[in-house]
């Protein structure tokens, strides 16, 4: 079967699920293609993220045309318009003539190009399968004007663009509970049209590595007893992380560090480590700067557990597939510490992040306990291998 995965922003660098999933439906056997714009996504300094990475082309903007990455074809749309994140590109029909897709697979109806799908698909008489990220009625806490924009930018502008693609779809995925009220509440989708497949973990990949623990423990002067934290994801706001410096600085235990997985927003970045060092644990605390996604899981590795104070990530379940036992705020990913596995604590809460983080430090057997829970419900119920398969079923109807 022929497929594509649309999108308005293909970063294979950071992984996320397109890139997963497109790796998966070849590894199935089927003729797989990635289509997206000539940008990567436009996250905080990310020329930064990947000049740390070792990256030689830094800029957002990449060639246009077919190319081959990690064994996915791609084919990249040059760009005529950009706001925000909303992207469109010229000679999709042109690509979707030349392809002759069985199936396409939008991502991020948001970003535009999934429209651009749903208007083409009587022509090419393809299935097309849209799912949904978004829950833009629960907006992450930012300045009034920073929340009123968002919500203008969606209710006056994104959502009509998102109903097109949604009611051209053949089939409508949500990959969390939350989403998929939003698609009922916002977008007036009956849920009985709405399959709910959430996100997942390459778990081939994704796994505890005793050797990459050494090694990182080493490189960052970590002792054998030494209890490590361990955050990942991209460095922004909305994240949280001031409220985990905050919360380790007040638990007197000397053999706790911190490791801080990721780059993003540079100011942001400055002002975590100025805390750290003005709460004093800034020799306990390390800014590991951003981390190729291959390199992601020997972090995991060398962790005891895994802290997530703000926005909900899919790191989260990286982190479980890696044998950590989760700690994480109570927001749209929550589902994922009710397998006995980690702790969960409310929003902004450091008090009982602080409790959840002491009581995982003050016993061993539990955190492995918790470890083994993660690394077992990660494979029962959130493998890409399992997810991949969904997906195709969803696309047959």
């Amino acid at each position: 079967m022929k497929i594509i995965h649309l999108m308005g922003y293909f970063v294979p660098e950071l992984g996320y699920q397109e890139y997963y999933l497109a790796k998966k439906h070849r590894e199935m056997g089927h003729d797989v293609y990635v289509v997206a714009s000539d940008m990567l996504y436009p996250f905080p300094n990310i020329e930064t993220m990947l000049k740390e990475a070792g990256i030689k082309n830094t800029s957002r903007k990449r060639k246009a045309g077919f190319s081959v990455i990690d064994g996915i074809k791609v084919c990249r749309l040059k760009h005529f318009f950009e706001y925000s994140d909303f992207i469109l590109a010229r000679g999709l029909k042109q690509a979707l003539a030349k392809i002759k897709p069985d199936v396409v697979f939008a991502h991020e109806s948001r970003q535009g190009l999934p429209a651009l799908a749903a208007y083409y698909k009587k022509l090419f008489n393809y299935r097309l399968v849209v799912d949904q990220h978004d829950f833009y009625h629960k907006i992450p806490s930012h300045h009034w004007w920073k929340r009123l924009f968002r919500f203008l930018d969606y209710f006056l502008f994104r959502k009509f663009i998102v109903n097109y693609s949604l009611n051209n779809a053949d089939r409508i995925v949500a990959v969390t509970e939350e989403t998929k009220e939003f698609l009922v509440n916002i977008h007036k989708i009956a849920p009985k049209n709405i399959l709910l497949i959430p996100l997942a973990v390459d778990t081939g990949f994704f796994k505890f590595d005793n050797k990459a623990k050494t090694s990182i423990r080493k490189k960052f002067n970590i002792k054998k007893d030494d209890i490590v934290l361990a955050f990942s994801g991209t460095i922004v706001r909305r994240k949280g992380i001031e409220l985990l410096l905050e919360a380790v600085s007040e638990i007197k235990n000397g053999n706790i560090k911190l490791l801080i997985v990721g780059g993003g927003d540079n100011i942001y970045m400055q002002e975590l480590k100025n805390l750290s060092k003005k709460l004093g644990i800034e020799n306990r605390t390390v800014f590991t700067g951003f981390v190729k996604k291959d390199y992601v899981k020997d972090y995991f590795s060398a962790a005891d557990i895994g802290v997530w104070p703000g926005n909900n990530s899919v790191s989260i379940m990286e982190a479980m597939a890696c044998n950590l036992p989760i700690v994480i705020v109570d927001l749209q990913l929550s589902y994922l510490a009710s397998y006995n596995n980690g702790l969960k604590f409310p929003e902004h809460n450091k008090e009982k992040l602080k409790a959840a983080l002491k009581k995982l430090i003050g016993n061993k057997n539990l955190r492995l306990k918790m470890a083994n829970n993660s690394a077992s419900a990660i494979k029962r119920y959130y493998s890409y291998d399992a997810i991949a398969g969904e997906f195709l079923n969803a696309a047959k109807g």
